[in-house]
């Protein structure tokens, strides 16, 4: 015999609620020049910047995030893989770690994107075309975004968001973030709002 526990609607509507709670909140991180939905725990730093405007967030004591808005924020490209021979490491007493060694000079003809540590993907941001970086293997790369024009084509002013060697945690907050991306544009390098 089945039994049935009858719920008043107030019990029920507690029970809905307290049952979807949503298990990180989040909040806005207003940074002047933009703003982003981010989890409650991170907790922003400033920095001082020459010519552009820098700052990190504190995500734990192992992670952190830095940004750069400005004529000169890095474009997170990933440098070029070297191949070289082992002969070629070792008469230059170099550094195995910096490159791809091969056997001899005939398998020196392979695809070094293998090798690369991240993904690119592009997707649009605020209405922004963005370049989105993530490692291939969790926690060895870089995570984050570059925008290589806020205001329009013309504009010098470019932005990225990003973290090296991040939790895998981190790591898919930060991709979330980054799609509540919104700009602020403000008196930068003399243009007009």
């Amino acid at each position: 015999m089945k039994q049935f526990i009858k719920l008043s609607p107030i019990s029920a509507l507690t029970i809905l609620v307290v049952g979807c709670k949503d298990p990180s909140p989040t909040k806005t991180m207003d940074f002047g020049l933009f703003t982003l939905e981010a989890p409650y725990k991170w907790q922003q730093v400033k920095q001082n910047g020459i010519d552009s405007d820098v700052g990190a967030i504190a995500v734990d004591n192992t992670d952190t995030l830095y940004f750069d808005l400005g004529m000169y924020s890095n474009t997170l490209t990933e440098p070029n893989i070297q191949v070289i021979t082992r002969q070629m490491m070792e008469e230059n007493n170099l550094d195995s770690s910096d490159f791809i060694v091969v056997k001899d000079i005939m398998s020196m003809n392979i695809d070094a994107d293998l090798y690369r540590k991240q993904n690119v993907s592009w997707d649009t941001i605020d209405n922004r075309r963005a370049k989105i970086v993530f490692p291939r293997i969790s926690g060895k790369g870089t995570t984050g975004i570059y925008i290589g024009s806020l205001w329009g084509d013309s504009s010098k002013v470019r932005f990225n968001l990003h973290g090296a060697d991040l939790k895998k945690q981190t790591e898919e907050d930060l991709l979330k973030a980054i799609k509540t991306l919104r700009f602020h544009k403000r008196n930068i390098d003399n243009e007009e709002n």
